[in-house]
């Protein structure tokens, strides 16, 4: 597969998290997590979750930090 460099603006970005935001909603509300992701991520998820319940995450407030 040939690598890809794309470029967008911030609210280009928000734009596009706000679409998932809504797939995800449409389809969480017709599909089980368990039909949509494999294991692993599932997982994965839970771990996440556990992480920023118990406060072992950092809270970002730009992309660059995100990223680094």
């Amino acid at each position: 597969m040939e690598n890809v460099t794309i470029q967008f603006s911030e609210k280009e970005l928000h734009e596009v998290m706000n679409a998932f935001n809504t797939i995800r909603h449409f389809f969480g509300k017709a599909i089980s997590p368990n039909e949509l992701y494999q294991e692993r991520f599932l997982t994965g998820l839970m771990q996440a979750r556990e992480e920023v319940e118990t406060g072992q995450v950092e809270e970002v407030m730009t992309f660059d930090e995100f990223i680094s």
